[in-house]
């Protein structure tokens, strides 16, 4: 060898697997952080005040959201009637005779508040005006309500109040934002309220289904390299393919909020990869049944 040939230099076998791996443990993590970014894991719910101020209104209301139904495009509203005043040792007791109404879709519900009676409580169920669960876990659902107060004088007549609402923006499993909207009539306060998976539920929902796409890919290299012959059968393999079929159900249970059978993420990921582990399995018992050991 020559002084000026220089020899060349291969990278260990063990080298090149620790930096293949150093990749993708960086990619891993860089992708945990766009989406801790993107979901914005760290909102949590919270109380918004909307219409008329509260030392101005006439009816003060408190609205909390209790129950979803995605499949059924609805969503379960609580309404509390609070005294007129805001301090802490107010009674709820009514201080004055009015009439409450809520308005959902083409329905008006009417609550009456009648003077020295104990204010009241109502769970009015309204429709989801846009969002499909199909979209899950990006879903995202819009309801809207007008509320108007009148109060009743001694001839019968009725005189529009302000009304400062206190909504809490908070559902198990869904992040709540409301609005108010501009209304053409004085007095009325209108409310849009949008709900989507919180950040929680879409990034493990995400997970669930990055999880069935390992476990497809998996049974895929296993049964293709035994059917062609780049690998020896091994029959513990079986096992492995079968637990990876009956896994696979597991796992799309495992969802939270238990969307229907049939969203769009089954189309894209479930149903292929329990077909695929399916076909896995096939392929190397047919590779087992021609190659297999003879007794």
């Amino acid at each position: 060898m020559s002084d000026t040939e220089i020899p060349e230099r291969h990278i260990s076998p063990v080298l090149r697997r620790a930096i293949a791996l150093a990749a993708v443990v960086a990619f891993c993590l860089t992708a945990y952080g766009v989406m801790l970014a993107r979901f914005n894991m760290a909102k949590g719910p919270m109380e918004v005040e909307l219409g008329a101020p509260s030392g101005e209104a006439g009816v003060r209301l408190y609205l909390q959201p209790t129950h979803i139904d995605p499949i059924n495009h609805a969503i379960q509203l609580r309404i509390n009637i609070l005294p007129g005043s805001a301090a802490a040792d107010a009674t709820m007791i009514a201080d004055r005779s009015y009439i409450l109404r809520i308005q959902r879709s083409e329905q008006v519900e009417q609550i009456t508040v009648k003077a020295g009676q104990p204010l009241p409580e109502a769970t009015f169920e309204f429709d989801l005006e846009r969002g499909n669960v199909r979209d899950y876990p990006f879903d995202r659902y819009v309801s809207s309500t007008i509320l108007s107060a009148s109060a009743l004088t001694a001839d019968g007549a009725e005189h529009p109040l302000p009304i400062h609402a206190k909504a809490w923006e908070g559902l198990f499993g869904f992040a709540v934002e409301v609005e108010a909207r501009p209304t053409s009539r004085p007095n009325e306060l209108a409310l849009e309220s949008s709900f989507s998976r919180t950040g929680a539920v879409a990034f493990f929902s995400l997970a669930i289904y990055g999880a069935m796409f390992v476990v497809a890919i998996c049974a895929l290299v296993i049964g293709s390299l035994v059917f062609i012959g780049l690998r020896k059968i091994e029959v513990p393999f079986v096992g492995a393919l079968g637990a990876m079929i009956f896994a696979l159900p597991v796992l799309r249970n495992a969802l939270p909020g238990a969307p229907p059978l049939g969203v769009r993420a089954d189309a894209l990921v479930f149903f292929w990869a329990e077909l695929g582990a399916i076909i896995a399995l096939c392929l190397f018992v047919i590779a087992w049944a021609r190659r297999g050991a003879k007794p």
